[in-house]
């Protein structure tokens, strides 16, 4: 008999104050869309407290440090000057698989990227209890070049698993740790560290990997949506702001959800976005900072 699943046990995030704009309004859009047992966000731990005072209050706020201890000197030791800026996209993905690792073996778990807004209802549990995953259509040859020479393993599908979000069975997750520790000889952190070239820039994805091994090992358990998202939130809508369901029922109706990164920069039309900016974005914020400030 086939039970329905819908709801997860662990929804994870991580964030930072460079993201803190398109947080806030992400993260009630993600505690109203995504249904889930535990919210996580971690962040800086000096950020802790203005994170609790911006998330939407489903949300356990986390101070990062829990996990980072462990590999954050390495990252920076090893990244060359000229792409030392690179460190924090390296560090938030190993507090992701950190994160989820240290879930219940029995928890399926969502990974959800800080930057990104669900704007309708979505469900990642299949009626036949195999996991849902959206797509995406990168294609950065050093992840898979990494893959190889940490497990062997080559690309099994025609699409990226770089879509923003990333959902597992931990059991999966913890499975594929031991696999790597069993193959190095390491502790799977330092075998990951040790394989990244970190030269190449951008040299590891933690979806691709964790796609690559489970369609190799979990391929039945299993599916994929043609659901469409959207990358370029900013340029599109302006700012995380401005998103409203006017927005959701018109021009974006089409899509599960979108990021609003930071290289997505806003149309350059002074009028319609730059202006409207300033007035509901910019002044609003240093108002609540003189207030914050007793000025």
């Amino acid at each position: 008999m086939m039970i329905k699943l819908t709801k997860l046990d662990k929804l994870i995030c991580v964030c930072c104050k460079r993201d803190a704009v398109t947080w806030k309004v992400a993260s009630k859009y993600i505690a109203q869309n995504i249904d889930a047992d535990k919210y996580q966000v971690y962040v800086p731990d000096h950020e802790v407290d203005f994170f609790s005072s911006i998330s939407d209050k489903a949300f356990n706020v986390i101070g990062e440090s829990i996990y980072t201890k462990s590999f954050a000197q390495t990252i920076k030791s090893r990244l060359p000057l000229a792409i030392k800026d690179q460190y924090g996209w390296y560090l938030q993905q190993f507090i992701k698989l950190s994160a989820a690792k240290d879930s219940e073996a029995s928890e399926i778990v969502l990974i959800w990227d800080a930057d990104t807004v669900p704007i309708r209802k979505l469900n990642f549990i299949a009626e036949d209890g195999r996991l849902i995953y959206y797509k995406g259509e990168e294609h950065h040859k050093p992840y898979f070049s990494f893959i190889k020479r940490l497990l062997g393993l080559d690309k099994q599908v025609d699409f990226s698993f770089i879509a923003q979000c990333f959902v597992m069975r931990a059991s999966w997750l913890q499975e594929f740790c031991a696999e790597v520790e069993r193959k190095s000889g390491l502790n799977w952190v330092d075998a990951l560290l040790n394989t990244i070239d970190f030269a190449e820039g951008n040299g590891f994805s933690e979806y691709e990997l964790l796609g690559t091994y489970f369609s190799h090992t979990h391929w039945d358990s299993m599916c994929f949506t043609e659901q469409k998202w959207l990358r370029l939130g900013n340029s599109t809508v302006g700012h995380v702001n401005f998103l409203n369901q006017k927005w959701i029922d018109g021009p974006l109706r089409e899509y599960d959800y979108l990021s609003f990164e930071a290289w997505d920069r806003m149309k350059p039309y002074f009028w319609k976005v730059r202006l409207p900016y300033f007035l509901k974005v910019y002044l609003p914020s240093l108002f609540e900072g003189s207030k914050a400030a007793g000025l």
